[in-house]
């Protein structure tokens, strides 16, 4: 299984041309994005965000004050134009690996969500930490979501039910189910940083639990 949609790197950088900002402004966020990714947001220095941006720490500071300030320009982009976009080309998969069998279905986005989570650990757990603070911004990107579920990946779940391989929930409820089970089995890698998952084994052992969980048969 291969992810063809666009990094986050490359959505975010196509989110700030929609900006009123100036082409240093860019690259210092861009920076930021990648510093805060690959080596998390407090062993980020403004001397290495104006290293990788090739502005002068000067720069850096003069329209966003502070680190903190640098981090909340850049989660409000990810929040509101960067989740949509990777949602729908997430969405658009989906569809395109639809399958008769709703197991093969589970083990693509098992593995596909396994595999965007630890690929942006860092970014994630820069996430995580400001929703602790700021409860809106999860609110945000999981509205994103629910609506793209109730277009998108509704009327395909209600065909499993049709055909009797998939418990009669909401769809809604269905992807909770999924979503926390998934990030339930990659998140101490994320928050511990540690060695990375196998995400072959991890994603049939998510796919049988949940195949069982999810089988009409299992609710009796």
């Amino acid at each position: 299984m291969t992810q063809s949609r666009q990094p986050v790197e490359d959505a975010f950088a196509a989110s700030l041309h929609t900006d009123d900002l100036t082409d240093k402004q860019r690259a210092v966020l861009t920076a930021c994005l990648t510093l805060f990714s690959h080596k998390g947001f407090d062993a980020t220095s403004t001397k290495d965000i104006a290293q990788l941006a090739h502005v002068s720490e000067g720069t850096v500071y003069k329209k966003y004050r502070s680190k903190q300030g640098l981090l909340d320009a850049l989660l409000a982009p990810l929040a509101t134009v960067v989740v949509p976009r990777l949602a729908k080309e997430f969405m658009g998969e989906v569809v395109r690996n639809d399958s008769t069998d709703f197991r093969a279905f589970l083990a693509f986005i098992v593995h596909d969500r396994m595999t965007f989570a630890l690929s942006n650990r860092q970014l994630i757990r820069i996430v995580i930490s400001r929703v602790l603070s700021n409860p809106q911004l999860l609110t945000t990107v999981l509205s994103q979501f629910s609506d793209a579920i109730t277009e998108t990946i509704e009327p395909i779940l209600k065909r499993y039910q049709q055909a009797g391989q998939l418990v009669d929930w909401p769809a809604t409820k269905i992807m909770r189910t999924i979503a926390s089970t998934v990030f339930g089995t990659v998140m101490p890698s994320i928050l511990l940083d540690a060695a990375t998952v196998d995400i072959d084994f991890a994603t049939d052992e998510v796919v049988d639990f949940l195949a069982k969980g999810l089988s009409p048969a299992g609710r009796h």
